[in-house]
């Protein structure tokens, strides 16, 4: 649906020490599933970097609808000072730009760790990572 109708997808990564834009908006959807199919895991997770990286990105792209996908298992293990409130921050940040968001639960045991906190601070819908279909991500797009 973002080929036809002409949508900018990004990809912004953020694990180890920090968030990295790995494909800034593009129209290329093709580019964008590469990108996701080797989505770094297993590192320490600077989950606040990645949500302020994912802002920026909406700030500079300027878009008429931004739609953010947040993929995480809502661990939070790097970040100056309480995890919990670098993340309640970014996120509340995050969620004045962006006009939707999901939250994928990417966790291996259900709901874990941030996912609440993200979730409510950006107004996210939460799916878990099994759930995950086209058809979620473009229902909770066509709500805006």
């Amino acid at each position: 649906d973002a080929y036809q109708a002409r949508d900018q997808v990004a990809v912004v990564t953020f694990a180890g020490e920090g968030a990295d834009v790995v494909l800034p908006p593009t129209d290329s959807v093709s580019l964008a599933a590469r990108h996701l199919k080797d989505l770094p895991t297993g590192d320490r997770t600077p989950l606040p970097d990645g949500l302020t990286a994912a802002r920026e990105v909406l700030d500079r792209a300027d878009p008429d609808a931004g739609v953010v996908l947040v993929v995480t298992d809502g661990r939070a293990n790097t970040a100056d000072g309480s995890p919990v409130e670098a993340t309640r921050r970014a996120a509340r940040r995050l969620g004045e730009v962006a006009d939707r968001t999901v939250v994928v639960d990417a966790g291996d045991e259900g709901r874990a760790g941030l996912l609440d906190v993200v979730a409510e601070e950006t107004a996210a819908s939460v799916v878990p990572l099994d759930a995950l279909t086209a058809d979620r991500v473009d229902a909770v797009a066509d709500e805006r």
